[in-house]
């Protein structure tokens, strides 16, 4: 019985490392199974609670697919930040900031493209889908509340720091959104990034809903990375 249980749950594995690893592991596993019993779920369960995450990333990250990148830096991103949205303000900052610098690290291949080549009219950025123009009136928010909030003593860290913050993600958005049509799924992923600050703000209802409706219209309009002409206004 617990050789059967331990194969369905390698499942949870990429399918390169089952490929490589998963006779040697059931081998290993039959092992210890015949040397321990039932006990040797005690150290099965949390080594698997532990690799499992790291090497799905790994996979994700390692991977040609642009796409999966982008997604994967996103939900990261998000992840990070949600998880820290009941520890207060300093700890949301903090969030925030090691979300996106991990995963701009992570992606650098993908989000490359974001600060090279050609950009778009804003004129033009702002209605190349049905969502550009929410996410460029967002964009616009963050750096209307960033320049309104400077002298704001509790605003994600206080004062300037926290208003600089605010201002960046807005100007990151209206980045996302001029090279969205020459490298799309690098534009789509500074979007999907951008909109973060939104969420931990879920109490005001309006930002999170905007939000959410960037990130709907994103994974609607695909990931693929060929040009899209803006359609003109």
């Amino acid at each position: 019985m617990h050789p059967r249980l331990y194969r369905v749950l390698l499942v949870l594995y990429p399918r390169s490392f089952r490929r490589e690893y998963r006779e040697p592991m059931l081998q290993l596993f039959g092992d210890c199974v015949r040397e321990r019993g039932a006990k040797v779920w005690l150290r099965t369960v949390p080594d698997l609670v532990r690799t499992v995450p790291v090497l799905r990333v790994e996979a994700v990250m390692g991977s040609g697919h642009i796409a999966s990148k982008v997604i994967a830096m996103a939900l990261i991103a998000l992840g990070t930040v949600v998880f820290a949205m009941g520890l207060g303000g300093p700890a949301i900052t903090a969030a925030i900031l090691f979300a996106v610098v991990g995963t701009v690290a992570m992606g650098r291949g993908a989000l490359v493209p974001v600060f090279r080549g050609e950009r778009a009219p804003l004129r033009y950025a702002v209605v190349q889908t049905w969502w550009a123009p929410i996410a460029a009136l967002a964009g616009a928010a963050m750096i209307f509340f960033g320049v309104g909030t400077i002298f704001e003593a509790h605003n994600w860290g206080g004062r300037i720091f926290g208003s600089t913050i605010l201002m960046a993600f807005g100007f990151g958005m209206f980045l996302g959104l001029t090279r969205r049509p020459f490298a799309r799924a690098s534009g789509n992923g500074l979007i999907l990034i951008t909109t973060i600050p939104a969420f931990p703000v879920f109490w005001l209802v309006l930002p999170t809903v905007v939000a959410l409706v960037i990130w709907v219209g994103v994974f609607t309009s695909g990931f693929d990375d060929k040009a899209v002409a803006p359609a003109a206004p």
